[in-house]
């Protein structure tokens, strides 16, 4: 039990305070959080769903619980839990408010999720599921026009039910502004390792986009401890995923293809790699298909993981690598680095070479998404702020 380090509780993201605590990254390095969240305003697809769907389309809303979603008269709220308290944090909807959060924590720069839309895969009609993507697209792109610098959106790609339309859709996502993407984790009734799905995966690697998965899908809410089980379970949930991935031969056939797993930290990526590798020896001649290389080599070739405070993966991150780990601000949920991020991105400094912490800070999410001229403008506008802060303060 002397290893046991308790801590005060943390308040819920509505009433976190964030202190600045000096910190400041190397000069010339913006900060990228490659996962940030947006709550989807209410009567989105009420009031913008084409007319022939518009009494069926999905309804959200706001009231004294919080926000809701409701899909096909599927209910999205998690029992007993009122959302406010995930969700209620003003620069959830507002950006100048989450600008202003941001300079607080030290972050230049923020990929944007969805909070509840991924909701609407559930959609049995599937060509109207599709039209409420693009309601949810075109409202995000929009919404990050606010400052094109700052702010860039994870369009949604709605089809893993029709893989043949996928690169016509892509197209409409780069029309849309978009950088990045992403596609569900676990849909239900989907096989990603299908042959079905190849031209998905070919029209995904010809985009040159890099492709997120998020956690956060299949909620469990019954029985006693089943928050706290579900939350535990899909913090480290990305090893199946990965490893259907990477069996299947879909990376192998993709090599230009970039994945990144978001929000299930990166320490489970040495085991992973470990075990893949030993059971593909073991297991060998039952193989089916056979990879070219071991499962680990395409860690290194198409993979990348996010995180926000993981001690344990970044005392092996030379298992993981620098330029496959991205830091992330998850804003503004309770598991977020609110109030904590410069603390957390000061101790990632302090225990790695500086070019590898640069690495995980920003300098891979640059490069993955494509935006390095991007952040190097945007790093040099806040340093430009912050000496004027100073020699304003003399």
């Amino acid at each position: 039990m002397d290893r046991y380090k308790p801590r005060a509780p943390m308040a819920w993201p509505m009433d976190r305070e964030s202190p600045d605590n000096g910190w400041r990254p190397p000069l010339g390095q913006a900060v990228i959080s490659a996962d940030d969240h947006l709550i989807e305003p209410p009567h989105l697809w009420r009031d913008n769903m084409p007319a022939k769907w518009r009494d069926s389309a999905p309804q959200n809303w706001y009231d004294e619980a919080g926000y809701h979603l409701e899909v096909d008269g599927r209910s999205f709220d998690t029992p007993g839990l009122n959302s406010h308290l995930v969700e209620g944090r003003p620069g959830m909807a507002d950006q100048a408010q989450r600008l202003i959060d941001m300079d607080i924590e030290g972050v230049d720069i923020g990929f944007v999720f969805p909070q509840k839309a991924l909701g609407l895969f559930s959609i049995e009609d599937k060509q109207k599921m599709v039209a409420a993507y693009d309601v949810y697209n075109e409202y995000l792109a929009d919404w990050c026009t606010y400052d094109n610098d700052r702010l860039f959106g994870i369009g949604v790609l709605p089809t893993i039910f029709e893989p043949e339309a996928t690169r016509d859709y892509i197209e409409k996502l780069k029309a849309w502004g978009f950088k990045a993407m992403e596609i569900p984790s676990y849909p239900v009734d989907v096989r990603y390792n299908s042959s079905k799905m190849a031209p998905m995966w070919d029209a995904i690697e010809e985009s040159g986009i890099a492709l997120s998965f998020h956690i956060g899908e299949n909620l469990i809410t019954g029985g006693s401890g089943a928050l706290g089980t579900f939350l535990l379970s899909q913090f480290q949930s990305f090893r199946k995923l990965w490893g259907l991935l990477a069996f299947s031969g879909t990376f192998e056939r993709h090599p230009e293809l970039k994945v990144i797993f978001t929000e299930g930290g990166i320490g489970w990526v040495p085991t992973a790699l470990f075990d893949a590798d030993r059971l593909y020896r073991e297991f060998e001649s039952e193989m089916r298909p056979q990879l070219a290389e071991l499962p680990s080599y395409y860690w290194w070739q198409n993979c990348y993981s996010t995180f926000m405070d993981d001690p344990t993966g970044i005392r092996e991150i030379d298992q993981i690598g620098a330029d496959h780990a991205m830091w992330t601000f998850d804003y503004p949920h309770p598991e977020s680095t609110l109030g904590e991020s410069r603390r957390i991105l000061k101790e990632i400094y302090d225990v790695m070479p500086e070019a590898d912490a640069s690495m995980i800070a920003g300098g891979t999410a640059a490069k993955v998404w494509k935006i390095e001229d991007v952040a190097a403008r945007v790093a040099t506008k806040r340093e430009a702020r912050d000496e004027l802060a100073v020699a304003g303060g003399d």
